[in-house]
């Protein structure tokens, strides 16, 4: 007979083979993806069609806590065990972008339902999907999410979702946010919703005996020059240092180091002067890995650092640049209060997407993994 809890299995077999450790606080969360795996893989066909017009099927899983628990992780165990099974795995920014160019299609080809229309072309052969670091900043999010779950239910689609943040908490003070309560309603009736409870964070690892921590490989916590120009060499590949300096519309971005296409920078180089996306642009075809050091804490009278330092991130992220980071704090207290503090968690995820060895495999410089032996 086949076993009902295969999560619990594949979970308690890492566990065992000494990949994860185990954790008390993601217990519960492993469970409710157990009990998500007995909907998908409902044997009976009679059964099926009755479960389809039930009031009671579960939609889904809402899987929320601190940042570094490992609902992501979780996420990727059930992932690997349903992913023969019609399924997608998407962060949530993306998702958004999916259904906004498909309801765009559907304009211009006088569609009467954008909406339908795009999640009938995302979702075509889906039926489960796991939706990564789900957050609700956007209005224009926040007006259509009801609405978009609600045809995932008449659908029959699953859905699994990670977030830092509490269901009942999603878009607090957000515009018109009364006509968001529905989709709140919707995920606290028909999904099971789970909280990794408190505990290790396991994006910090263990630097040496000095107890000096680096963050995703590549974030240097504390700050440590020694690290960052350790890095540089390695990566420069034993060519000459140069200073080059970018200029367009009278703004001038001096590079102090660059090498290898390789470029050091400071925070306060990069963010204190008033650069737009356009001189990012510019930076990211001249570099095809940045070094920034000493990121500080940004307060409430930063907002156009903060402004600058998000536009540099998505920069990079987007033109698939190599990243290094070094910091006295973490990414997610880099920017805690202020002007734009809500959507600056999008910068603070894809720092932690860049700076982990998987954005390796997603650069457009592949020398750079040859050079680090990874």
């Amino acid at each position: 007979m086949r076993d009902s809890s295969p999560v619990s299995v594949l979970y308690r077999s890492l566990v065992d083979a000494g990949t994860v450790k185990d954790d008390p606080g993601q217990k519960e969360v492993i469970k409710a993806l157990d009990n998500l795996y007995k909907e998908i893989n409902f044997s009976s066909h009679i059964n099926y069609i009755k479960h389809i017009f039930s009031e009671n099927k579960i939609m889904g899983v809402y899987i929320y806590g601190r940042v570094g628990r490992g609902k992501s992780y979780l996420m990727d165990i059930f992932y690997k065990l349903v992913q023969n099974k019609r399924c997608m795995r998407v962060h949530q920014y993306n998702f958004m972008q999916y259904i906004y160019e498909y309801m765009k299609e559907a304009s211009s080809l006088n569609n009467k339902n954008p909406l339908k229309f795009a999640i009938n072309k995302l979702t075509k052969n889906i039926s489960l999907l796991c939706i990564d670091e789900f957050e609700v900043l956007d209005v224009a999010d926040a007006m259509i999410l009801e609405r978009i779950y609600s045809i995932f239910y008449k659908k029959n689609i699953k859905v699994v979702l990670t977030s830092n943040t509490n269901p009942i908490h999603l878009y607090k003070d957000g515009l018109q946010r009364e006509r968001f309560l529905p989709f709140i309603e919707l995920v606290k009736n028909f999904m099971i919703t789970e909280k990794v409870l408190d505990g290790k964070d396991y994006r910090i690892k263990l630097k040496d005996k000095s107890g000096i921590h680096e963050f995703q490989d590549f974030y240097f916590l504390p700050s440590n020059l020694e690290f960052s120009e350790n890095l540089f060499n390695i990566l420069r590949n034993n060519l000459p240092i140069n200073s080059i300096t970018l200029e367009f519309n009278a703004r001038r971005l001096i590079i102090d180091k660059i090498s290898n296409n390789v470029g050091f920078f400071s925070f306060q180089n990069l963010c204190e002067s008033n650069f737009s996306s356009v001189d990012y642009i510019q930076l990211s075809k001249k570099c095809d890995w940045v070094i920034i050091s000493d990121v500080p804490k940004l307060s409430v009278e930063d907002r156009n650092l903060a402004k600058r330092f998000q536009m540099l991130i998505d920069v990079l992220y987007d033109s698939k640049i190599g990243l290094t980071v070094s910091s006295d704090i973490k990414p997610e207290d880099i920017y805690i209060e202020g002007g734009g503090h809500k959507e600056f968690r999008r910068t603070i995820s894809r720092i932690y997407e860049m700076t982990h060895k998987e954005w390796m495999n997603k650069i457009k410089n592949k020398d750079f993994k040859k050079l680090l032996n990874m």
